[in-house]
């Protein structure tokens, strides 16, 4: 065997892209030995022991146990039947991993969309949006379990626009109550009670005229963790601030 068919340890690493431990794993359990060991006893591999990393490498793609793959490589065939198995198994993996990143991808846009025309984003307000996103399927598993289908349906049937619009209005009326607390405003204010008739008018446009039937359900039903951006101080406002609003109207 000439020089320039022998690596060292750490050049096998460097050509091959698998960590030392990992060769020396390989090696105990007799899936890669090297083909040889200088005086000192380290270890040294050939091109052909690299032809068979890259082979160990290629069948765990198809997410093989490497104790399969070591009797494949002893046996030097593997069964039809076996990769065609493992060929759909990592297709099914693919397939959803790709679904995942769509997924992703489209709360990405809807965030930027919402957000592209604020200066400051209050960091509370922002991580309710990132919930609403997150959690959308418990949300909308809670008006199935609650509602009939009809109802259920018609309240989660929005557009992409309609719901990037509705966000926009709650982002900006989520931040004006958060300021009106921060400035120390009076509950009863004319300011105050001109934000809560928006919060009302947007919480009546958003459910599309049921939020009614919707707080009907709310104290009676399991709980269920809405996203809540306000602190207890900011809660208390509110309460008080929609008392009043509905006690004048």
């Amino acid at each position: 065997m000439s020089e320039k068919e022998i690596f060292t340890i750490g050049e096998f690493m460097q050509k091959s892209g698998v960590s030392i431990r990992t060769l020396r794993y390989y090696d105990s359990i007799d899936l890669l030995k090297p083909s040889d060991y200088t005086e000192g006893g380290h270890r040294l591999y050939s091109r052909e022991d690299l032809s068979t990393l890259q082979k160990i490498k290629s069948l765990q793609f198809l997410g093989l146990s490497l104790k399969d793959i070591k009797n494949m490589l002893q046996k030097s065939s593997i069964k039809g039947a076996t990769v065609l198995k493992s060929l759909n198994y990592q297709k099914q993996l693919f397939e959803a991993k790709n679904l995942e990143i769509i997924n992703i991808l489209s709360d990405l846009n809807h965030l930027i969309e919402t957000i592209e025309d604020e200066e400051i984003i209050n960091i509370n307000i922002f991580c309710t949006m990132l919930q609403k996103l997150m959690f959308e399927e418990d949300t909308q598993k809670w008006f199935k379990d609650h509602f009939s289908k009809d109802i259920a349906d018609d309240l989660l049937n929005m557009n992409k626009p309609k719901e990037i619009e509705l966000d926009k209005k709650w982002t900006k009326t989520l931040s004006e109550i958060k300021h009106l607390t921060f400035t120390g405003a009076i509950p009863s204010s004319k300011e105050t009670q001109g934000t809560i008739e928006s919060l009302i008018l947007l919480m009546n446009e958003t459910t599309k005229g049921n939020l009614d039937l919707i707080a009907e359900k709310l104290p009676s039903s399991e709980p269920f963790s809405f996203p809540n951006p306000f602190t207890e101080k900011e809660q208390e406002f509110l309460k008080e601030a929609m008392e009043i609003y509905q006690k004048d109207n």
